[in-house]
C-alpha cells in the first residue's frame, strides 16, 4: 500500500486536517461535525493559548494524494510538572478502515514523543479535561454531542491491536425528566437551602456571565483536582474559555449556589442539545448554520448537563439536589423531556448515585488507551 505521512506545516494541509472528518462521517447519522472556524482556530498557536505551554504535531496520511488519516500529538507542560514526568496524548485521531494506515499514524506520534523524552502516548485526549476526551467503545449507534468525541466501531480494535491498554473509561447517562419533577428531590432542595442559608442565583446578562467565569474555573480546580484526569488550566486559556463559550452561555442553563457569605460552594453548566442543529449548520455558521443554533436554543425536547461541581465540604449536605432541582423545573418550563448527562468516570459511584431517583440508561462508554514508550 503506498501510503506517505506529512507533518502539518502549512494553512491548506490545516484545512485537510479539518476537513477530513467531514469526508470520513459523510454518511453517518450519529457524527456531529464541529464549528470549521472553531476547529482550525483551536489548532493554531495564534489563537490558542494552549500552545503557550504545550509541544504540538500534527500529521496526515495520505494514500494516493487522498487524506486517510490523521491525529495530534501533544505534550502539555503542565501535566508534566503535576505528575514529574512526560506524558504525550493523542488526539484528533481518524483513519480509514485499514490497520496500516492507524500504525503509521500512531508509530508516528509515539516516535516523536519518545524524542520528547516521554515515557507514555495516551489517548484520546486534546489539550485538557475540557476538550473532547476519550474514545467511544459502546454506543456507536447513538446520536453524538457537540462536546464529546465519536467514532466508528472499528477504532477501538485498531488501538488494541496496536498495543494499546485501557487507561480510563466513562459512562454517558439518557435520562428522562420526570413531569411533574419528583416532589422528593424538590423538598430536599428547599431542605437544605433554609437549614444552611443558601442563595441561587442566575447571571442576569452577559457581563455577569463574565464575571462568574473566572469563579467557576476557581470552583473546576477545587472539584476536580483530584480526578486523574485533570490537568491545570492556565489564567490564558481560562480567559479564552470564559470569552468564547461561558460567556456566549443562556443565563437560565447556569446556576449559581452560594453559602451566606456569598462564597460559591456550587456550580451547574447545562445547555440545550445542538446535535441536530450542528448536524444541519454542517461545519459552517454562514448562510444558514447559525439559525439552526439558535432555533435549538428556542425550540428543543432535551438538554445536556455539562458541568456540576460542588465544594468537597458541602457534597454530602444535599447541594447537588438543589442544583437538580433548579434545572429540572427550568428543563420542565422549556418543554424539555430528556437530558444527556457528560461523560463520567466509571468508578465515580459518588458521582452515579446521584441519579438513581431518575429514570437512565447507560447509553455511551468511552475510553482512553495508553502504550508505554
Amino acid at each position: 500500500m503506498n501510503l506517505e505521512i506529512r507533518v502539518v506545516n502549512s494553512r491548506s494541509d490545516l484545512e485537510q486536517f479539518v476537513h477530513f472528518p467531514f469526508q470520513l462521517y459523510s454518511k453517518s447519522p450519529y457524527w456531529v461535525p464541529p464549528l470549521k472556524a472553531s476547529e482550525l482556530a483551536w489548532l493554531q498557536p495564534s489563537k490558542n493559548p494552549a500552545f503557550e505551554h504545550s509541544s504540538v504535531v500534527k500529521y496526515l496520511v495520505f494514500q494516493n494524494g487522498q487524506v486517510v488519516g490523521r491525529v495530534a500529538g501533544i505534550i502539555n507542560e503542565l501535566e508534566t510538572k503535576q505528575l514529574g514526568f512526560r506524558h504525550a496524548r493523542f488526539g484528533w485521531l481518524d483513519f480509514v478502515d485499514n490497520q496500516e494506515v492507524s500504525k503509521l499514524l500512531l508509530d508516528s506520534v509515539a516516535k516523536w514523543a519518545k524524542s520528547m523524552d516521554c515515557v507514555r502516548l495516551k489517548g484520546p485526549y486534546g489539550f485538557n479535561s475540557l476538550d473532547k476526551n476519550g474514545m467511544l467503545v459502546e454506543g456507536f449507534e447513538e446520536m453524538g454531542a457537540m462536546t464529546t468525541l465519536y467514532n466508528f466501531d472499528y477504532y477501538p480494535k485498531h488501538l488494541e491491536k496496536l498495543g494499546f491498554q485501557k487507561e480510563l473509561e466513562w459512562l454517558e447517562l439518557k435520562t428522562k425528566l420526570p413531569n411533574p419533577f419528583p416532589e422528593k428531590i424538590t423538598k430536599a432542595a428547599r431542605l437544605v437551602e433554609q437549614r444552611f442559608r443558601l442563595k441561587i442565583s442566575r447571571p442576569k446578562h452577559k457581563l455577569e456571565m463574565l464575571e462568574l467565569g473566572k469563579v467557576i474555573f476557581k470552583m473546576l480546580e477545587e472539584t476536580y483536582h483530584h480526578l486523574p484526569t485533570y490537568v491545570p488550566i492556565s489564567a490564558a486559556q481560562q480567559d479564552f474559555y470564559i470569552k468564547n463559550y461561558i460567556g456566549m452561555l443562556p443565563p437560565k442553563f447556569v446556576c449559581i449556589v452560594q453559602d451566606e457569605q456569598g462564597e460559591t460552594i456550587g456550580f451547574g453548566i447545562t445547555m440545550p442539545n445542538l446535535a441536530k442543529a450542528m448536524q444541519k449548520a454542517n461545519g459552517k455558521l454562514l448562510p444558514f448554520g447559525f439559525l439552526h443554533l439558535l432555533l435549538a436554543q428556542r425550540f428543543n425536547t432535551c438538554a445536556d448537563l455539562t458541568l456540576i461541581g460542588v465544594k468537597e465540604e458541602w457534597r454530602k449536605r444535599g447541594v447537588h439536589s438543589i442544583i437538580f432541582s433548579e434545572f429540572g423545573h427550568t428543563f420542565l418550563g422549556l418543554g424539555y423531556d430528556h437530558f444527556n448527562v457528560n461523560p463520567m468516570l466509571e468508578d465515580n459511584q459518588n458521582v452515579l448515585t446521584l441519579w438513581k431517583e431518575f429514570d437512565y440508561r447507560i447509553h455511551k462508554r468511552r475510553r482512553t488507551y495508553y502504550r508505554d514508550l
